[in-house]
């Protein structure tokens, strides 16, 4: 096998973030893309996600962005001339807790903008599209009807497909083993079959990424955390097209799945992973489960979906997606090397946001204006914060624990 030895753009991971960079770039006119993974397409964390689209955010700066990812994920195979499987099946966010409230008054407020209809539900309301859902009582109980899952590989396969469309060459089981910099910005990219010129690379690695930073000196403050669901046999009382349900107060997330109930969440307790201490060998599907999270998702999911309590389990999901200090994805070039761009981060929602990702990668390469949150994802924002290992972990594990809460303490404590 032999690798071209000359781009114009590489970029390192073919997961949905490497994948959707690929297309976007070919798109915006780009010539000459590499795409490359050290295993197939959709080889590590990828494949076991959710694959819920959550479009609105309490934050205004991201209404753009947002915007732009829901609507391509409507438009997926105009977009990419792949057809995807997007079930718009909606979803319905509960406050149990007044604490909670807030936030769904935010998101209502940014959906009235898109004038999108949202609607708060009352227990009665919310029982006729989920029956198998009991709760009596809640603090709010917002129906997003334009949310949605999809196949998670799918969608990479979908970026893939498309950006082979338009020219980008796809090296799948090539692992990358160093880069060539000099007078401050790339050069190459070393593989295990020839070296490749080039003026930019891609740092799209997943939970590698932080390691291949580091080749180039940089510190990147992005955390490997564990994140776990599990999918059950089929159930009476589940509908196929009923909305995903989100519980913030739990920190749970209920989906059907082949006729059965998905179920995942965020751990109090969570686990991050410092990847240089795993094998050279490891690949993400021989991540070990942790027993007590799954009992404790299902505990807490039981409580509001009683059919859960002794219904057998058919599927683990796991994976170790990116978490960053301020739950806030990382998509810049990097200040000392130039033509090296990270793009991580993904706080377990790397599938709805991958579009936007992609497209500001590729805005970045072409020089053009990106969207309006585009400032506050650089890679440099938490320049002297955080700088030894266990200070970063612990604060990533702790943004993880509260993902559905935000975060309690002000960035930097």
């Amino acid at each position: 096998m032999t690798v071209q030895n000359r781009a114009n753009v590489v970029v390192i991971g073919a997961g949905v973030y490497g994948a959707s960079a690929a297309f976007h770039l070919a798109r915006a006119g780009q010539k000459n893309v590499v795409l490359l993974d050290r295993g197939p397409i959709a080889g590590g964390t990828t494949p076991f996600a959710a694959g819920q689209t959550g479009y609105l955010n309490v934050k205004k700066s991201a209404v753009s962005f947002s915007r732009y990812c829901i609507e391509f994920f409507e438009n997926f195979e105009r977009e990419t001339g792949y057809p995807i499987e997007f079930k718009q099946n909606g979803s319905i966010r509960i406050a149990v807790s007044k604490r909670n409230r807030p936030d769904l008054d935010a998101m209502a407020a940014i959906a009235r903008e898109f004038g999108d209809a949202v609607e708060f539900l009352t227990p009665a309301g919310l029982r006729k599209l989920v029956p198998a859902l009991e709760i009596t009582e809640a603090a709010g109980i917002l129906h997003v009807p334009r949310d949605g899952y999809t196949e998670p590989k799918a969608v990479a396969v979908g970026y893939a497909v498309g950006a082979r469309d338009l020219g980008v060459k796809i090296h799948t089981h090539t692992p990358v083993t160093g880069f060539d910099v000099a007078n401050g910005r790339v050069r190459s990219v070393h593989t295990a079959y020839g070296p490749i010129q080039t003026d930019w690379v891609v740092l799209a690695a997943g939970a590698w990424t932080r390691n291949i930073a580091r080749q180039f000196g940089a510190d990147i403050k992005s955390v490997p955390v564990r994140h776990q669901a599990f999918v059950t046999v089929p159930l009476g009382g589940v509908r196929a097209k009923q909305p995903v349900v989100r519980i913030a107060d739990e920190q749970i997330y209920v989906r059907p799945e082949g006729g059965g109930l998905l179920v995942g969440g965020y751990g109090y307790e969570p686990a991050s992973f410092e990847m240089s201490q795993l094998p050279e060998s490891f690949e993400i599907p021989a991540l070990p489960a942790d027993e007590i999270t799954r009992r404790a998702l299902r505990d807490q999911a039981a409580k509001y979906f009683p059919v859960l309590r002794d219904a057998p389990i058919v599927q683990d999901r796991r994976g170790l997606p990116t978490i960053t200090p301020d739950s806030a994805f990382m998509v810049s070039e990097l200040d000392r090397t130039k033509g090296v761009i990270v793009a991580t981060g993904c706080l377990v929602g790397g599938i709805h946001s991958s579009p936007g990702v992609g497209r500001i990668v590729a805005d970045l390469v072409s020089g053009r204006k990106s969207f309006e949150l585009a400032p506050d994802l650089l890679a440099n924002r938490f320049e002297g914060m955080w700088n030894d290992d266990l200070s970063l972990r612990r604060r990533c594990e702790k943004v993880y624990a509260t993902m559905y809460w935000g975060i309690p303490e002000i960035l930097g404590s």
